[in-house]
């Protein structure tokens, strides 16, 4: 039973960290000029942004291709390989607000096979102001064989903390930063995982730094490159 509780525990934090996790696409990503697209998360196929996390660099992450889901337009990211799981990150954008978007994910951990349902949050919205929040709620079912599924529930809450400043990261100098701090508490039986991360969209290219507090510790990603199309 103790081993089952790890493996759950470690469900909560795939569902946390799905967006910085490694991707399988390794190609390079030089820094080009951006083409304007007036929002904080260009979106175009094999845009691709290079990270470090906790002074590692991570492989690209790119996206490859686009898929209608529930009727719904979505870009999709290159699948992730990390820790014996896979999972595919979709983002879309909707009015002032970024959805972000998980597949199923098929993990095996202490030898144990499982699976997990996707989920969707939104991650920004644009045209809130200063100090003005957003919230929602999803559900996911983790199922590991030979054991009977469990169900995590999921609520969170985003807040603008700050709009059009400017920031330097790695050098770089970036005007029209969004800042939001989005905080997330998972429960399953017996598990409550809190997480809060401050995340920062630069207009016309994304996350450029995020920083987040988990009870496996503390991931700062910073971004190193992009590269538009």
């Amino acid at each position: 039973m103790k081993s089952i509780k790890s493996l759950f525990s470690i469900s909560l934090v795939l569902t946390s960290f799905a967006f910085f996790s490694c991707q399988s696409d390794s190609s390079g990503s030089n820094t080009n000029n951006p083409q304007p697209s007036n929002d904080y998360w260009p979106t175009a196929i094999s845009n691709s942004w290079t990270y470090q996390q906790n002074g590692i660099n991570l492989p690209p992450t790119k996206i490859v291709g686009t898929e209608t889901i529930g009727g719904n337009p979505y870009f999709k990211f290159a699948p992730q390989l990390n820790s014996g799981y896979t999972i595919t990150t979709y983002v879309r954008k909707s009015g002032g607000a970024y959805y972000l978007k998980t597949s199923d994910a098929t993990f095996t951990s202490q030898g144990i096979s499982g699976t997990q349902t996707g989920f969707e949050y939104i991650i920004l919205k644009d045209n809130l102001l200063v100090d003005e929040t957003w919230e929602g709620s999803y559900d996911q079912t983790t199922t590991y064989s030979g054991y009977p599924p469990v169900v995590q529930s999921t609520t969170y809450s985003g807040t603008i903390l700050a709009k059009d400043v400017t920031e330097i990261i790695n050098n770089v100098t970036y005007p029209n930063v969004i800042k939001l701090n989005l905080h997330q508490e998972t429960s399953s039986p017996g598990s409550l995982a809190i997480v809060n991360t401050e995340y920062w969209f630069a207009k016309n290219i994304g996350v450029i730094y995020s920083k987040t507090y988990s009870g496996s510790g503390i991931y700062t990603t910073t971004l190193i490159n992009h590269n538009f199309y």
